[in-house]
């Protein structure tokens, strides 16, 4: 069934004008929200704990509401997204610099890109595949297998190389060694046997993968935080930051920190942009008050062994 509906999207989804795609999009989003208490409590757990009393009840129920309908919206539109074209790049996408230093990285061929679950994350290995060329991308595998072939033809258009997890360390490195760039994101949790530090996110400790840095340590290679932001006029702002410095003798821990201390204070601007529905937090720390993480979080022996392996300058691991 999951099949069925995704390939009559394949087919229908791009004949129909981008207005009409965002309203049906918006009135998807509004409807799951109604529907899915499950979803509705991990984003309140998610945000009480990472926004606290920054905002009161009535700014998180608009946060939670319109997390449904940016994920609605950013499903929508990469089914739509094979009608994007290089002639009218400009009636869809804004590129913007925080500096010299990001435009060169962003646009200058060899590099690697971090990015997050924010906004458009699909369209922005698109729009800038499009405007500077593609980008090699790790993509999941569905548990139902004919999904993820549907979904590799949607994240291949505009020459997107995209490869599975499985070996994609080496694919990579070696695609960056022959000038290519290659796309991470870097807000999923990982478990911490699998190739992973602990970082701090929003004061609470998490699990993610060392991918992005360990390749900007190997190959030399910028690392460029991105995201896709809306903008008023209805295009999406492609905004490239400034590339993290990895000093030498950083740890991947300390690298994978600070790369996203680069994000956070842009995802607190605009909460209701990242990806709230998703359990950040899986994992609560040895010693940790139970109070300052999700009620989701679970006690992890392997877990606890990664945090004993951190930075020990990184402060101590009481959420």
């Amino acid at each position: 069934m999951e099949f069925g509906i995704l390939t009559m999207a394949e087919q229908v989804i791009p004949k129909l004008p981008l207005p009409v795609v965002r309203r049906v999009a918006h009135g998807l989003g509004s409807l799951a929200w109604a529907v899915d208490p499950a979803g509705r409590r991990v984003i309140r757990e998610n945000l009480r704990v990472a926004l606290g009393s920054t905002h009161d009840d009535a700014a998180r129920r608009r946060i939670e509401r319109e997390n449904y309908r940016v994920f609605a919206r950013t499903f929508l539109e990469l089914f739509w997204g094979r009608r994007l074209n290089p002639g009218d790049w400009d009636r869809y996408f804004i590129m913007e610099y925080d500096s010299p230093a990001a435009q060169a990285a962003a646009t200058g061929g060899a590099c690697i890109f971090a990015t997050a679950h924010c906004g458009n994350f699909e369209w922005l290995s698109l729009g800038r595949a499009l405007h500077c060329g593609p980008s090699m991308i790790i993509a999941q595998d569905f548990k139902n297998a004919p999904l993820t072939a549907i979904f590799r033809r949607l994240r291949s258009f505009g020459g997107q190389i995209i490869v599975p997890q499985e070996g994609a360390m080496l694919r990579l490195f070696r695609h960056l060694k022959k000038g290519g760039s290659a796309a991470a994101l870097v807000d999923l949790n990982t478990h911490p046997d699998q190739s992973a530090v602990a970082i701090r996110r929003f004061g609470c400790w998490s699990s993610i993968s060392v991918l992005h840095v360990a390749l900007a340590a190997r190959t030399g290679l910028p690392l460029v935080p991105a995201l896709a932001l809306p903008h008023p006029d209805g295009r999406w702002r492609l905004r490239f930051m400034n590339p993290v410095p990895l000093e030498d003798g950083i740890s991947l821990q300390a690298a994978a920190q600070a790369c996203w201390d680069v994000f956070e204070p842009v995802l607190r601007d605009h909460p209701e942009q990242w990806m709230w529905l998703y359990k950040h937090w899986r994992y609560l720390p040895e010693g940790a008050d139970p109070a300052h993480y999700p009620d989701y979080a679970n006690r992890s022996k392997a877990f606890d062994r990664l945090c004993a392996a951190r930075d020990p300058l990184d402060g101590k691991m009481t959420g």
